[in-house]
């Protein structure tokens, strides 16, 4: 590090001060010429001459020898020798007060701070700036040939890290022209104090640490950081005698940069106090230099210089304690706050490998333990560091102009009010530092907010708005030099603050009178929190600019007049001078006369508040005697009331004023729309006052409440209403909460959000006032709330958690009942939040997020204990379910806000009281398994043995080889949801494979946790059977761990057998258990059986888990177990042409006599496809070299037409018969695949003897094959040199029973023989290869267990050969090979969003390939690698490394087909490789599936997954993409070639659609394909999304409408 700071500091002085050219010059020049040179063309330079008053002087220093005199420079330049040296060349120059060196460095001073210019002559000052230029040229010279000094020298950034940072340059030229180091340097040496030392000493620390950290992986402006970090103390030098230094250099540095047009850098180096920890936030750059600036401290020496010293962070704080004014207990807490935070952004530094020794020892960022394996000490730490990250890159975001203008834009135009609320609240955390013209923007964004429908979000902003403006000026806060005038940032502040009012008190013209209404009811919010936050000193000065709106009593616009009398109950009356009082006194008395109830009922609302709050003495008392002795006409009971409260009448007293007839007007005046919201307000005073006094029913008053709750217009009656009904919850009896509480639970599932979502507040504090019994009852139904299908309605259950939780604590002095209960229901509602948390809908996690952070972690009525005991319990469970569920966008928004929150709660809380009490089990429950689906037999057992004093994992097995299993990060995702409300129950790594036949894994598992007693969860029907238990016990193997075995009798297939275990093999402990038999019929096949028949199975599994599973269409028309494959009983046969062979194709397959007689003639060979014995095809056919066409055509002309075609050898084929067209495409791909292996390179059809059939005529063309002589049949040709591969598989890919479907199978065939002439279309004169994937199928099926030495049937009992089948292609995916351990290693090809590149990687849904190649080692078996083809080697390419990596040994590779490139490059691999087909030379290779849209294609990088199972894809046909290898082939070529293949997909699926309907007599929509379609995917078209109730057929026709408009750009 230190070399590269010395390579930083020389490119930057020889780029400032020597010229390029100068460097360039010859070698034959000295060094001091060149120095001569330079030295005289600086003191020459033009604009230098303009600076000085007498430009003579600057020709003396030019012809002056002094400095050469110096060099070589030996030792550090000493600035004072340097400008005495040159005093005394100039004698004649008067000598300043003090001399030379002190006026030098006190115009240096001034330079930078105006105020501390001397009095000189002109001589003198020219001398000065001289005498500045000459050090800086000889400090140039020092570097060059000195050691960097971390307390001497500056590192700036290098070009490229300050690239994408303009100001930095303006930095470093103010650096220069300002001769800011020059100034330092002669400090040092004429000052006791060491502000050099300490200022280059920050630098240092903060230039290697953000180096360091950037290189870690974090975002980290370097400029921003080396400018500020330079910068930060120069202020020092502009306080004035008698100033306190350590206060007001803050003001002075950033007083500096801001006038030197670097604000941006002033806001950083001028907010470098520890003390500046505690207001909010900061940036990366910020801290660097907090950091720094803390670690770097002066001590005076003896000799009473200071000099400075680096400390740790540790040692650094006992330092500075000891140093602080007038420290006591506040002070001291305050600075261990502040402390805290340094010692986790160090933490934050050390994670990402900052050497914070700064001895150079940097290291890679750390490898995190996974959160499931980490103890308390390591989640916590983790947890805190994951809040840093999240702060800071936050920060990052709202400090850059650009990202924080993008934020205020993507709050604009979101729709959805609890998103934006979530930007409120980040605005709210962070918005201390903003810029003053991102608080501008701040400010007018928030004043659009209150034109928002949402009222929530119209309070909201209104209070961030007064916050804003309040504090607008911040960071100008610290303590200010009493010379300081009014800074034009709190100009602007003041300006800003009337130019709102007035647009509050009256909007613009051109809104509507209810966006009028919106804007003035939030007025007095404003004011509120303006007057509230804003510092003491400014309160006059804000109330004066508000004030200035009551001049007259009289209002003209009765809408102004009501929003200036409400506004007034805000106001801090204490603070009022007498004539302020007397102002608005008068205006609120006129309002008592007003022409509306809403406006009396404000101003009698204002003097009310006078009455009660202030003394006697206070001038606004003489207001409310003149009030109390004018008569008013009030013609309400509500404005009555007022004013006799007013009047100082008794509250009880004036309630009974009220006969039943007005009471019962109130209950119909509450629930008219045309009440005014002021009345009402009242209303609900008043009656809560009725009830109060034991009038009325309490009953129907509490109905009203819950009423108004749930549908009054104006949020601020449903919140007087809401508080009124939990005032008179203790008058209820327990059946009239009960059926209270009930209501409120009804209305929130009612689906009209605009009502239900302020129903939670108050529902989750009154359903406390309920018996145990009926709370319980309450808590059900809100947790069955969780996984309704209404985002919000699951939302306001969380609401409701929350605020229920909140207020949790006064349950107890209701209804007394055990500690264990009281604490189970507790832990039950924190667990319903990380419920929420763990859900798979967005808004629902991020509504859980909210509740955690705002309503319990921000809440005044959650107290730090509660807060500790939340944070205790689910600490471990909230880190983990944070990183899980972290992603972009708004979710970062959401976990920054509850982040930001729980880390100020942790921070201070620890500061305060200590650590937290974690504990960590000692005894760990190991539970692996494949839980497809996790069930709530599973969840049960598990919850049984946590209560056994066990910390539980979850195993969720990556695979497995017999079943039919989901993917493994979707079974692991559903196990999430299942038991996160479970505290001590986690997720095992999916990344740490066991298998518990592979002792090494065993023994691996026992050490991740050494001093904790581990058990392994196994049920007695897996010691029964597994092969692992039969294997004689030996170290580390099963049999030595400690097991705890439940014990079960289930059904295996269709027989009942009991599976006691015999558990005396096993060494370790045993701990058995007995599944209830309720959870016993619990299975995946009843599950299964329920999903397809669509029935609730809530009862079997998670309900929150059922709605993923419908909404994901999991498992529907799923087989529990993989399908065994068969070699198949297909065969091919060649002989000779015989007369017993011809006599029966002419029999079997209508072969033609003269056919026969001519294949007997010539001595040709026959090729035969049969199934059993049973003859399908048959092919008559032999190979020639061009040179022996003669002897087969006998006629010249012909042979010369094709020798001018072809050349070579060619496959001769003469007759083509078959029982159908399938029969015939195979035997001609067995033909073709021969004759390629045999090096023919061209296919003859030759009909010597007779026409072929329609049938064989039209096939032949389908492979490509075309007429010699245009217009004759008889002779066909197609080239085979570099043939196109075609794999029909679309069968494949649909379920049964529509994959067997006469009607779906004819679309296929239909569909298949467009798409092959497609094809021929694309490439003429090619052959098409094509091959079935069926028959690959079989064929590698015989390799496999062949090479595996294994019969090709089951066999009973199952003997498993000593090989192990991996494929990671397609083909093989969801089957297994008999005999044979089968382990698929899910890849997929995965385009880039922008489709340009493609990459292999894991299949949606699973595990990344190292991850599933690192479960393939744990099997410790060798391996057969089975691929689809090898030719590119792409995939094959991203998996020889990983099992290398791993040590896998791979037997053998297996393709069904391969290239000759393909074969070269598994000989570079180093792999054998054996195949199918062997193609040596393939033009190109389709699949027939991935050309159809919404049945197959290639998944696109960071789209995220469809509902309903529908990964976002793309084809590569048009309209989707045009790719290179159709551009190719021509424009027309390709736009037909896609027009068939969306037409193909439309012709299938609506065959799928009318199977479908046949089959269960309802319609095939988007969100049932996967009923149809073994894998669904769907077009991924950017933000487009689709109708999940559509049709697919639909969208295909709008694809290939979408398409015929392109047609002219391709014809």
């Amino acid at each position: 590090m230190t070399a590269r700071c010395k390579i930083a500091i020389l490119q930057y002085h020889k780029n400032a001060i020597l010229p390029p050219k100068q460097a360039e010059r010859g070698n034959n020049m000295t060094h001091k010429a060149i120095f001569r040179q330079h030295w005289g063309e600086a003191f020459r330079d033009a604009a230098f001459r303009a600076r000085l008053r007498d430009p003579n002087m600057a020709e003396r220093w030019a012809q002056a020898r002094f400095a050469e005199e110096l060099l070589p420079l030996r030792q550090r330049l000493c600035c004072v020798k340097l400008i005495e040296t040159a005093a005394e060349a100039m004698p004649e120059l008067p000598v300043p007060e003090g001399g030379w060196s002190g006026y030098v460095l006190s115009d240096a001073i001034a330079r930078l701070y105006p105020q501390h210019r001397r009095e000189a002559t002109e001589q003198q000052e020219d001398f000065a700036l001289c005498a500045l230029l000459a050090v800086q040229l000889l400090l140039a010279e020092e570097r060059r040939t000195q050691r960097f000094d971390m307390t001497m020298d500056f590192a700036f950034c290098t070009d490229e890290e300050a690239a994408g940072s303009p100001f930095y340059q303006r930095f470093l030229q103010v650096w220069r022209q300002d001769f800011v180091y020059e100034l330092l340097r002669l400090s040092r040496e004429l000052t006791p104090f060491s502000t050099l030392q300490h200022i280059a000493m920050v630098h240092h620390v903060a230039m290697t640490a953000g180096r360091a950290l950037r290189r870690g992986g974090a975002a980290v402006d370097l400029a921003l950081t080396s400018a500020a970090a330079a910068g930060h103390d120069i202020g020092k030098f502009g306080c004035m005698p008698g100033e306190r230094v350590p206060y007001l250099h803050y003001y002075y540095t950033d007083e500096w940069l801001t006038r030197s047009g670097l604000p941006q850098v002033g806001q950083v180096a001028g907010n470098h106090s520890t003390w500046d920890l505690e207001l909010a936030n900061l940036s990366v750059e910020s801290m660097l230099l907090i950091y720094a600036d803390f670690r770097s401290k002066q001590r005076r020496e003896e000799d009473g210089r200071e000099t400075a010293a680096l400390y740790s962070l540790k040692d650094a704080f006992d330092v500075i304690l000891s140093k602080l004014d007038n420290v006591d207990a506040a002070k001291k807490r305050r600075y261990e706050y502040v402390y805290r935070k340094l010692r986790d952004f160090e933490e934050y530094l050390i994670a990402h490998g900052v050497d914070v020794t700064l001895r150079g020892r940097d290291t890679d960022p750390e490898q995190a333990m996974d959160i499931a394996l980490m103890g308390p000490k390591e989640y916590y730490r983790a947890f805190c560091l994951m809040a840093v990250e999240h702060n800071l890159n936050m920060m990052r975001r709202l400090s850059h102009e650009g990202l924080f203008s993008d934020l205020l834009e993507m709050a604009r135009s979101e729709k959805d009010w609890t998103r934006v609320r979530t930007y409120l609240c980040v605005l709210e955390d962070y918005f201390t530092y903003l810029s003053a013209n991102q608080k501008i923007q701040t400010v007018y964004f928030l004043y659009e907010l209150l034109l928002h429908p949402e009222g929530d979000i119209r309070r909201q902003a209104a209070a961030l708005m007064g916050r804003v403006m309040a504090k607008f000026s911040l960071r100008y806060k610290k303590e200010l030099p009493a010379s300081a005038g009014r800074a034009e940032v709190e100009q602007t502040q003041f300006a800003l603050w009337a130019q709102y009012l007035n647009l509050l008190f009256y909007p613009d013209h051109k809104l509507t009178p209810q966006q009028t209404s919106h804007i003035r009811f939030t007025a007095k919010l404003v004011v509120s929190a303006t007057l509230e936050n804003c510092a003491p000193q400014e309160t006059a000065q804000f109330l004066s600019v508000l004030l200035s709106h009551y001049q007259s009593p009289h209002v003209e616009d009765d809408g102004a007049a009501l929003t200036l009398t409400d506004t007034l109950c805000y106001l801090p009356l204490k603070l009022l001078t007498e004539e302020q009082a007397e102002r608005v006194a008068a205006f609120a008395l006129a309002q008592c006369h007003g022409k509306t109830p809403s406006l009396q009922a404000a101003a009698l609302q204002f003097f009310f508040r006078a009455s009660q709050t202030l003394p006697e003495s206070h001038p606004l008392h003489a207001a409310l005697e003149r009030l109390r002795q004018e008569e008013l006409v009030l013609p309400l009971p509500s404005l009555r009331y007022r004013y006799a409260r007013v009047c100082g009448v008794p509250a009880e007293q004036a309630v009974l004023a009220l006969s039943g007839e007005e009471v019962s007007d109130i209950l119909l005046d509450n629930l008219k729309t045309a009440t005014p919201w002021m009345i009402k307000v009242v209303n609900v005073e008043l009656l809560s006052r009725y009830a109060a006094c034991g009038l009325g029913s309490a009953m129907q008053i509490a109905a009203h409440f819950a009423n108004l709750i749930r549908v009054s217009e104006a949020v601020v009656v449903r919140q007087r209403a809401g508080r009124a009904l939990l005032g008179i919850a203790p008058r209820l009896t327990s059946d009239q909460r009960n059926e209270i509480a009930v209501e409120l639970s009804k209305a929130l599932e009612s689906g009209h959000y605009e009502f239900s979502k302020y129903i939670p507040q108050y529902l989750g504090a009154f359903m406390l006032w309920l018996p145990p019994a009926e709370l319980d009852e309450v808590i059900d139904y809100l947790a069955e709330l969780l996984s309704h299908s209404a985002d919000s309605v699951a939302a306001s259950a969380l609401d409701t958690v929350g605020f229920a939780l909140e207020s949790y604590r006064a349950y107890p002095q209701r209804f007394p009942e055990e500690a264990a209960v009281w604490d189970r229901r507790r832990r039950r509602l924190a667990g319903l939040l990380l419920k929420g948390m763990a859900s798979y809908r967005e808004a629902v996690q991020q509504e859980a997020l909210y509740v955690l952070g705002d309503t319990l972690f921000s809440s005044p009525r959650f107290p730090d204990e509660r807060r500790a005991w939340l944070f205790t319990l689910c600490a471990h469970k909230l880190l983990f379910l944070l990183h899980e569920n972290q992603g972009g966008g708004l979710n970062d928004l959401y976990c920054s806000a509850a982040l930001y929150r729980m880390y100020q709660f942790i921070v201070r809380y620890e500061t305060d009281n200590g650590p937290f009490p974690f504990r960590q089990r000692q005894r760990v429950a190991f539970f692996p398994g494949t839980f497809d689906p996790f069930t709530l037999s599973h969840k049960a057992l598990a919850c049984t043995i946590r209560d056994m004093g066990f910390e539980v994992l979850l195993a969720i097995d990556e695979f497995s080889w017999s079943k039919k299993t989901q993917p493994s990060l979707i079974r692991r995702r559903i196990a999430s949801m299942s038991v996160a409300d479970e505290f001590h129950v986690h997720l095992f790594p999916y990344n740490i494979p066991v298998n518990i036949a592979n002792p090494g894994d065993l023994r691996r598992l026992k050490d991740m946790f050494a001093g904790r007693e581990l058990y392994l969860i196994v049920g007695s029907d897996v010691i029964h059977g597994a092969s692992s238990y039969k294997a004689p016990p030996s170290p580390d193997s099963v049999h030595s761990m400690n097991h705890i075995v439940f014990r079960r009798v289930s059904a295996l297939h269709g027989e009942e057998k009991d599976m006691d275990a015999d558990v005396g093999m096993i060494s370790g402990k045993v701990v058995q258990l007995q599944l209830p038999s309720q959870l016993e019929d619990i299975s995946s096949t009843r599950i299964r059986e329920n999903i397809d028949m669509n029935r609730d199975i809530s009862h079997l599994i998670d309900p929150v888990v059922q709605e993923y599973i419908y909404q994901r269409g999991l498992y529907l028309r799923e087989p529990q177990y993989k399908p065994l494959l068969s070699p198949g009983t297909l065969h091919f046969a060649e002989a000779e042409g015989g007369d017993a062979l011809l006599t029966q194709l002419q029999q079997t397959l209508d072969m033609p006599s003269a056919a026969a007689e001519g294949v007997r003639r010539r001595g040709e060979r026959v090729m035969t496809l049969h199934s059993g014995s049973q003859l399908l095809a048959a092919a008559s056919y032999d190979q020639r070299r061009t040179r022996e066409l003669l002897a087969l055509l006998s006629d010249p002309v012909r042979v010369n037409e094709v020798r001018d075609m072809a050349s070579g050898k060619l496959l001769c084929v003469t007759g083509l018969y078959g029982r159908d067209e399938e029969s015939m495409q195979l035997l001609l791909t067995q033909l073709f695949a021969q004759a390629m292996e045999q090096d023919c390179l061209w296919a003859l059809f030759a009909a010597l003897d007779a026409p072929a059939s329609p049938a064989a005529d039209d096939l032949l063309r389908q492979q490509g094959m075309r007429p010699v002589r245009p217009g004759d049949p008889s002779l066909l040709l197609a080239d085979m040199s570099a043939p196109v591969v075609f794999l029909q598989n679309v069968e494949t890919a649909i379920k049964p029973p529509f994959s067997s479907d006469e009607t779906v199978l004819s679309a296929i065939r239909q569909a298949r023989r467009r798409f092959k002439l497609g094809l021929v279309a694309l490439y003429p004169g090619r052959l098409i290869f094509t091959i079935s994937s069926q028959l690959v199928l079989h064929r590698l099926v015989e390799k496999i267990t062949a090479l595996n030495g294994v019969p090709m049937t089951p066999t009973q009992p199952r003997v498993l050969g000593p090989y192990m089948c991996v494929p990671f292609g397609k083909l093989l995916r969801r089957a297994a090979i008999p005999n044979t351990v089968t382990k698929t290693v899910h890849t997929d090809k995965v385009f880039a969003a922008d489709r340009r590149t493609q990459h292999i990687a894991a299949f949606p849904g699973y595990a990344p390939l190292s991850d599933q190649m690192r479960v393939v080692h744990s099997f410790h078996r060798p391996v057969i690698l089975v691929d689809d083809q090898l030719h590119t080697g792409r995939r094959i390419g991203v998996l020889d490394p990983l099992a290398r990596e791993q040590q896998v040994d791979i037997k053998e590779v297996l393709v069904g087909i391969l290239s000759g490139q393909g074969r070269d490059l598994a000989q570079q691999l180093g792999r054998d490789v054996d195949y199918v087909y062997f193609v040596p030379n393939l033009r190109a290779w389709y699949v027939e599936s991935t050309l159809y849209p919404f049945i197959g294609g290639d998944t696109v990088e960071h789209a995220d997954m469809e509902r309903s199972g529908l990964q976002p894809s793309v084809n590569l046909i048009l309209p989707y993409v045009y790719p290179e290898h159709l551009r190719q082939c021509g424009a027309d070529a390709a736009y037909t070639f896609s027009r068939t293949c969306i037409e193909n997909t439309l012709y299938i699926i609506e065959a799928l659609e009318t199977a479908y309907r046949r089959v269960y007599a309802r319609n095939l929509t988007l969100r049932r394909l996967s009923e149809a379609v073994v894998l669904p995917l769907c077009p991924d078209k950017g933000r487009m999304t689709y109708n999940l109730d559509g049709a697919v057929s639909d969208y295909l026709r709008d694809d290939r409408e979408t398409l015929r408009r392109l047609e002219n750009l391709f014809r």
